[in-house]
């Protein structure tokens, strides 16, 4: 196969060049490359390359410190805006409230109402004949399917090279590199390579380290160090993954995401790469919201994004009190957040940090911890794989345990006006957990939540 630009790679990248095409050819088509079973690109035309120049010169101006009751003008204005478009705000947000001053009265939204009510948060006018639709991981929660502008899928990229310059590291790739390269560890993910324009038209690649996917084992460590990528994605267990393989590469960076990164682990892979392993507070549907700087603290990084800590009834905490996480904003024309429950919880802090960043941070973050589960032949399961699983079925939450005795009980709410049907989901976590696993499956009109604000914790385990 030559390294031609094809109908289908220009649908998919449409500022892809000959230069791209033949960095993508050597990512797919390296003897060591894993089994691809997936095709992404990333959609952007050359309008869009300019929101994205104009997104880094905000981001830039952006950064000082903010105040913590109510948004900046920018967010306000924006907001403003969306509610009489959005069939839940029209609903729930009084048409004389002013935002800036009556902030804390806005009611709040939550991950629930992004699985069984995504369309009334979604402006009227929205233009979806770009939409791109990502799944969140499940990692931590029932997976939900996420509306995007492809301008918000990349604006990732200036927030990257917003955490590294903190970390002093500049990166400016061109279409002869690997940009990134993203890292899991688990049964089954999908893995594709691509490029993207937002980062001089350098490679991507979304890779399993899983030996399964590969050739053979050693395959993994020969691609990587071929590919010399110059950023690494993934979450804990993928970083300790890389750790084990130890391929010959050194990165200028890494940001880890998902659950939480142990200290121990993150000084482990920053002194084996040469590198620093940035911990990046993330989800699908916020995008990035805060990047642990060089004295481990969590600071908001978005202009465009105003976060708070707010406790069980919505009011805003006051800075140093433990609350839920809360963020509006954003730069997502199909999903403007408004007062948006993460389901995470810290403390906001607005004191000056040592490191120099005058934003504000979020210390003792909560609610990401990852959870230990096993297979009844007793090797470990990742929870993406059983929210992977779930995917097929008409699953808006679930609330899973893994019993001391290595037994699996899961309850189900279907989404609404559907059924499902428990024996098949009981076969689907077999494939996951073994077909000799102990599993029991309940479908719930509701589920019971646990907390102060009544989360529904869809993973956890009892095993020692």
């Amino acid at each position: 196969m030559s390294a031609r630009i094809t109908a289908v790679l220009r649908r998919r990248s449409p500022l892809v060049t000959a230069e791209a095409a033949a960095t993508l050819h050597r990512m797919t088509e390296h003897a060591d490359a894993p089994r691809w079973n997936g095709a992404c690109g990333d959609r952007l035309v050359r309008a869009d390359l300019e929101d994205l120049d104009r997104f880094r010169e905000a981001l830039a101006a952006g950064r000082r410190a903010r105040a913590w009751r109510a948004p900046e003008p920018e967010v306000v204005a924006a907001l403003a805006a969306a509610i009489p478009r959005v069939e839940r705000y029209r609903a729930t947000v009084p048409r004389k409230l002013d935002l800036a001053k009556d902030w804390a009265e806005v009611p709040t939204t939550s991950r629930e109402d992004l699985a069984f009510s995504m369309h009334e948060l979604m402006p009227d006018d929205a233009d979806r004949s770009r939409m791109v639709v990502h799944p969140t991981s499940g990692t931590t929660g029932h997976a939900v399917f996420v509306p995007h502008h492809p301008v918000a899928g990349s604006a990732y990229l200036p927030l990257m090279e917003a955490a590294m310059e903190a970390h002093g590291v500049k990166v400016s790739p061109s279409a002869r590199d690997v940009g990134t390269v993203q890292l899991h560890a688990q049964a089954f993910t999908l893995t594709y390579a691509t490029v993207h324009a937002a980062w001089g038209n350098s490679g991507y690649a979304k890779v399993n380290l899983n030996a399964a996917d590969w050739r053979e084992p050693a395959s993994r460590s020969r691609w990587l160090k071929a590919m010399a990528p110059l950023t690494f994605t993934g979450n804990p267990s993928a970083f300790a993954e890389l750790l084990e393989l130890a391929p010959a590469v050194k990165p200028h960076a890494m940001f880890s995401t998902a659950f939480a990164l142990a200290p121990a682990l993150a000084k482990k892979v920053s002194s084996r790469f040469g590198s620093p392993l940035i911990d990046w507070y993330s989800s699908i549907e916020t995008g990035p919201v805060a990047y642990s700087c060089r004295e481990g603290s969590f600071h908001v990084l978005p202009h465009d994004l105003h976060v708070e800590v707010v406790d069980a009834k919505g009011r805003p905490c006051a800075p140093g009190k433990t609350g839920e996480i809360c963020v509006s904003g954003g730069r997502n024309p199909l999903l403007p957040l408004l007062r948006y429950r993460t389901g995470d919880r810290a403390r906001l802090e607005t004191k000056p940090c040592r490191c120099g960043d005058p934003r504000p941070r979020l210390e003792g973050l909560e609610g990401r911890a990852p959870v230990l589960l096993r297979a009844a032949d007793g090797g470990p399961v990742a929870t993406v794989d059983v929210s992977r699983a779930l995917r097929d079925f008409a699953v808006a939450q679930h609330a899973l345990v893994q019993r001391a005795d290595g037994s699996v009980d899961l309850a189900v709410r279907p989404l609404p006006g559907w059924s499902v049907d428990t024996g098949r989901i009981a076969a689907a976590l077999r494939g996951v957990f073994g077909s000799r696993a102990k599993i029991r499956v309940r479908s719930a009109a509701r589920l019971a939540g646990r907390g102060s604000a009544a989360k529904v914790v869809a993973f956890r385990s009892e095993l020692k």
